[in-house]
């Protein structure tokens, strides 16, 4: 599950508007809507924490009254599992990791303890606690897990990842200078989807059999690019005077601007010689406003989000009920416009 930017977005400036408070640019929006995001996730743990200590002393019920349950479900939205193979030793952290829960050893199902690394000493000067094979612990150095004793066997690693950043993306409608949401998935390195200029043919070709030609960059025989992007889909519709369109049907990652991506005779039957495409500046994700990152949080806390980025904003709303009426209203238009 995830929360549609687009539906905050709404319920924000609604908000804000109601109130007289202004209006939020798309860029203010997604700066503010990050921090946001971060800031109710940090903030599970510690209610997390503190309704498992309601529970501890039997002041909770089960079922729908169970909140710790409730905010496990809320925690168990960025659950994620890696399977890694120690080096010396060691393993690196994926990178999307925000809090590790727990290590286990593959192959033998056991549990691995995390430690302090200042406690170490301490733990291996009594061969009581000293660990071993059969209870081996782990410390996190920087960005690697550390075992004692080193192991080699593949270690799972469960953990809370870091939510993506929250991105409302836009096009802007050229008579009135309007942001339209753009519902396509941003990918940082990707080629935006749909057709495009013929102007990003930098060199054409004649002699080209007519008819559409369809190609995936890394993977189709005839077609390379300058760069280190791949798997961009692109199809190209040949007359007899050229290529006449180019349309993205797959964005790839890993693209710039300037990367050239050549077609050669090859590919394109008949080709006089190859056909380059070259990447500008508005044919990227990464450098234009256009594709949209939704929320990686429960629904649930969709109230909770808009009133945490009104408050960056600069307005603190005491009434949750208005938060809420306001999301179902910018439901209730969303659901209409879809139907139109």
């Amino acid at each position: 599950m995830a929360i549609n930017v687009n539906k905050v977005y709404k319920s924000v400036l609604s908000i804000l508007n109601k109130e007289e408070r202004g209006y939020l640019t798309p860029y203010e929006f997604n700066n503010l809507a990050r921090q946001a995001q971060l800031e109710l996730l940090d903030g599970l743990f510690y209610q997390y924490n503190q309704f498992l200590n309601i529970e501890n002393i039997n002041r909770t019920n089960e079922g729908y009254a169970d909140l710790a349950e409730k905010i496990q479900e809320q925690i168990d939205e960025h659950y994620k599992s890696a399977t890694l193979t120690p080096s010396s030793g060691k393993v690196t952290v994926p990178t999307d990791a925000y809090r590790i829960l727990d290590v286990t050893m593959r192959n033998h199902g056991l549990k691995v303890e995390k430690v302090d690394k200042v406690r170490l000493p301490f733990l291996k000067s009594s061969p009581l606690t000293k660990p071993s094979s059969t209870f081996p612990i782990y410390y996190q150095e920087a960005t690697e897990v550390v075992f004692d004793p080193s192991i080699t066997e593949n270690v799972a690693i469960n953990y809370v990842a870091k939510p993506s950043d929250p991105r409302f993306g836009y096009t802007v409608n050229a008579q009135y200078g309007t942001e339209i949401y753009d519902a396509n998935p941003f990918v940082d390195g990707g080629v935006i989807l749909g057709s495009k200029s013929i102007g990003i043919i930098t060199t054409n070709a004649t002699g080209i059999t007519p008819g559409t030609y369809t190609a995936t960059v890394g993977t189709t025989t005839g077609v390379s690019t300058s760069g280190d992007g791949d798997g961009a889909v692109i199809e190209l519709v040949a007359t007899g005077l050229g290529i006449g369109n180019v349309e993205i049907k797959g964005v790839g990652t890993g693209f710039k601007n300037g990367d050239t991506i050549t077609f050669t005779d090859s590919f394109l039957t008949g080709a006089a010689n190859a056909v380059t495409m070259t990447l500008r500046i508005q044919d990227l994700y990464a450098t234009t406003n256009q594709g949209s990152t939704d929320f990686t949080l429960h629904e649930s806390l969709e109230p909770n989000l808009i009133s945490s980025i009104l408050g960056y904003a600069g307005l603190i709303i005491k009434d949750p009920s208005i938060v809420q009426g306001v999301t179902q209203l910018a439901t209730a238009d969303a659901m209409n416009k879809r139907q139109q």
